[in-house]
């Protein structure tokens, strides 16, 4: 007779297999012990992509409803079938013909991800207060359609325990509806602001919602003077509640790039991480990074990071004037310097001539073990 071995060891060998879909779903049928670790890593993120998907899915929750206690990730893209470019078009799938079922079935649910899908609806639009979900607390939305900015506002409010709200290239066609004066979740703390969120609009909003107020993670990226003329009054509104801050700079061209005007960190004064993510382009400076560090006075500072998507010299950096800010009383309580670069094709150096070049130009920190050096 075969040894019994105990399911808290069983549990711990099937948790090595969780990126093996194809050998869980054979332990699932081995024996019941066995069923609930191999069903908890096959459902725990779901993905949604076309209509087959979600009548499968559907099927599936109404003969087994136990597998929605499972389900923690729920993705929901653009419906796409390979068919449709031989077969007559069917009418889009509006989110609240589906989906509001789905999560009323997935009580466990933590994170929704809505990726370039029409939320317009017919002629009467589309409610999307029908999405609420009481415990759901991660909402990433990007390239979405809306009828009317409103709408957006609603799909948020959907959402009591909202705690990380990620948005990226939303459109919508109009801006009749009469937004109501709600605050966001309180629960609200990190904001990721992507690409193409350049609405005035928007900003407006994040504000009169008092997202400044809750949030205390943010990362945003700024491509344009656009960009940073609308992320710089938001950064000063949140400064003061800041402990986390990731910016992309992603400004172009063949020039040297200053700091704009209307960035700055001097409000970030209790800021303890610092992430700059950037591309230092061919004959390109970048003095904007020394002197955006420069505004920054924050007692509880113990990390700065710079990611750097490096297709021109090193030494775009100002490595002097980047030690000279960095030593300053400002960043006393400064623990660690990470530069993770991401060495492009055509820069004459490999990887371990660019950290050698990293760790000399920063060598009183080096001496102090304070620098982090890999790969973005």
């Amino acid at each position: 007779m075969m040894p019994k071995v105990p399911v808290e060891l069983t549990d711990y060998i099937i948790d090595f297999l969780h990126k093996d879909a194809r050998t869980l779903a054979a332990c699932a049928l081995v024996c019941r012990a066995w069923t609930p670790a191999a069903r908890f890593h096959l459902f725990r993120a779901v993905i949604l992509q076309d209509r087959g998907f979600v009548s499968s899915f559907q099927r599936l929750l109404g003969t087994s409803p136990d597998l929605g206690l499972y389900v923690r990730e729920l993705t929901v893209a653009k419906f796409v079938t390979a068919s449709s470019v031989f077969l007559p078009a069917k009418p889009p799938l509006s989110v609240t013909e589906f989906l509001p079922h789905i999560l009323r079935q997935l009580p466990h649910l933590r994170a929704l991800t809505l990726a370039h899908m029409d939320l317009k609806g017919g002629d009467g639009g589309t409610d999307l207060r029908a999405l609420h979900h009481p415990t759901l607390s991660e909402l990433s939305c990007s390239y979405c359609q809306f009828t009317d900015f409103a709408d957006f506002v609603d799909l948020v409010h959907a959402f009591p325990a909202l705690s990380s709200l990620s948005i990226a290239g939303l459109t919508w066609k109009e801006e009749a509806r009469l937004l109501e004066a709600r605050p966001l979740p309180a629960t609200l703390r990190r904001l990721v602001l992507g690409r193409e969120v350049d609405s005035e609009r928007l900003f407006e909003w994040l504000l009169a919602a008092g997202a400044h107020r809750t949030v205390t993670g943010l990362a945003a990226r700024c491509a344009s003077e656009r960009d940073s003329d609308l992320v710089g009054p938001f950064l000063k509104a949140a400064g003061p509640a800041l402990r986390e801050l990731e910016l992309d700079w992603s400004f172009t061209g063949d020039k040297t790039i200053g700091l704009p005007a209307t960035i700055s960190l001097a409000e970030c004064t209790a800021l303890e991480s610092l992430t700059l993510q950037f591309p230092v382009h061919y004959s390109t400076a970048v003095p904007w990074v020394p002197a955006l560090l420069a505004t920054l006075d924050s007692p509880s500072i113990r990390r700065v990071a710079l990611e750097v998507r490096l297709l021109g010299s090193v030494d775009a950096l100002q490595w002097a004037e980047l030690s000279k800010v960095l030593g300053a009383p400002a960043f006393r309580s400064l623990e660690t310097i990470a530069v993770d670069v991401n060495l492009w094709p055509g820069v004459h150096k490999d990887m371990a001539e660019v950290e050698g070049i990293v760790r000399t130009r920063l060598r009183p920190f080096e001496k102090k073990g304070m620098v982090r050096f890999g790969r973005a």
